[in-house]
C-alpha cells in the first residue's frame, strides 16, 4: 500500500509538470501509465543518484567547512592557483553541462531559431522524453561538479565566490539567466519541476530575488576577509584596498539587492583575472547558471 501510494505521488508530480509544458491530458494519461509501469526504478535511480551527492557535499563540508566560513584572500588577489582549479572544474562538467543545455533547447524550442524555419520543431513525444530526463540530468551535472571539487581540492564556498565574482561582478552576466522557463517552483516546497514562461516582470522578479539572495550568500564571506585582513592576515597590503573593503562591505549591507563589487572590481581583484579572461567567458552557461546557483547546503 506504501509504494502505491508514493508511486500514486509521484505520478501526479510528473502529470503537473507534463501539463505544465501544455502537454494534452491524453498523453498525459499515457505518461502516468508509463510512469505507474517502470516509475519505481525510474525515480529509485534518480534518488540514489541525488543520495550519492549528498555524500559528496557532505564530505566537502566536513573538509572545507560550509560556504559561509569561506574567506577569499585578505589583500583581495585571486590567485592563478585558484582560477586554474575553477576552470578544471568548469572543464570536468563541460559534457554534463552541455547535455543538459540541449535538454533545454529541445523543451524551450530554441534550436529552432538558428534553423530559419527550415526544420519542425520537437515532437510532442521527443520533448515528453526530454522532460522526464531532465531530472536525471540535473542529478548527473551536480554531481559531477561536487566530485570534481573534491578531485581538484576546492570547497563549494570559494567556487560560489569565484562563480559570482568572475560571471557577474566582472564579466557581467545576470543572475537571472537561464532557460525561457522555470526549472524550479521556488513557491513549493518539493522543488516541483514546473513549466512556466519567463515573461518580463517574472524576469524582474527573478532577478530581485537572487540579488537578494547573493548578498545575503556572499556578504559573510567578505566578512570573513576583512576580520582577516584586521587581524594582520596580509602583511604589506595597501590601506586603500582595507578601505575599499570596508566600503564594499558597507555598501552591500545598506543595499540587498547589491552584487559585490558591482561598480567595478579593485585592482587586486582585476588584474588577476584579465589573463584568463576568454576561457572564463568561454566556460559559461546561460542556459545552466540556474542550476549552479541552486545549491542549499544543508
Amino acid at each position: 500500500m506504501q509504494n502505491q501510494t508514493g508511486n500514486s505521488g509521484k505520478s501526479s508530480t510528473a502529470s503537473k509538470w507534463l501539463m505544465g509544458c501544455g502537454i494534452g491530458c491524453g498523453v498525459v494519461i499515457i505518461i502516468v501509465i508509463l510512469v505507474g509501469v517502470s516509475g519505481y526504478f525510474f525515480i529509485k535511480n534518480i534518488v540514489k543518484g541525488f543520495e550519492e551527492t549528498e555524500a559528496i557535499m557532505d564530505t566537502l563540508t566536513e573538509k572545507y567547512g560550509k560556504m559561509s566560513d569561506f574567506y577569499p584572500d585578505p589583500d583581495g588577489v585571486i590567485r592563478a592557483g585558484q582560477l586554474e582549479v575553477f576552470l578544471a572544474v568548469r572543464d570536468s562538467t563541460a559534457k554534463a553541462r552541455e547535455r543538459l543545455e540541449r535538454a533545454m533547447r529541445i523543451l524551450a524550442d530554441m534550436d529552432q531559431e538558428d534553423q530559419s524555419g527550415e526544420e519542425p520543431s520537437p515532437s510532442v513525444l521527443t520533448k515528453i522524453k526530454t522532460g522526464i530526463e531532465l531530472v536525471p540530468l540535473i542529478a548527473e551535472f551536480i554531481k559531477a561538479r561536487s566530485q570534481s571539487l573534491l578531485d581538484n581540492g576546492m570547497g563549494m564556498g570559494e567556487y560560489y565566490y569565484l562563480y559570482v565574482i568572475v560571471y557577474y561582478s566582472w564579466l557581467g552576466k545576470s543572475p537571472a539567466d537561464g532557460p525561457p522557463f522555470d526549472i524550479m517552483d521556488e513557491g513549493d516546497e518539493e522543488g516541483t519541476i514546473i513549466w512556466r514562461e519567463r515573461r518580463r516582470e517574472h524576469m524582474e522578479e527573478r532577478l530581485d530575488l537572487n540579488l537578494r539572495r547573493l548578498n545575503r550568500q556572499i556578504l559573510p564571506m567578505l566578512y570573513n576577509q576583512y576580520e582577516k585582513l584586521t587581524e594582520g592576515g596580509a602583511p604589506g597590503t595597501k590601506e586603500e584596498w582595507r578601505a575599499a573593503l570596508e566600503a564594499e562591505i558597507e555598501a552591500m549591507e545598506s543595499d540587498s539587492f547589491r552584487l559585490p563589487w558591482q561598480d567595478g572590481l579593485p585592482e587586486a581583484l582585476g588584474a588577476s583575472l584579465n589573463y584568463y579572461r576568454q576561457r572564463l567567458e568561454d566556460s559559461y552557461s546561460e542556459l545552466v547558471n540556474p542550476i549552479e546557483m541552486s545549491y542549499r547546503q544543508r
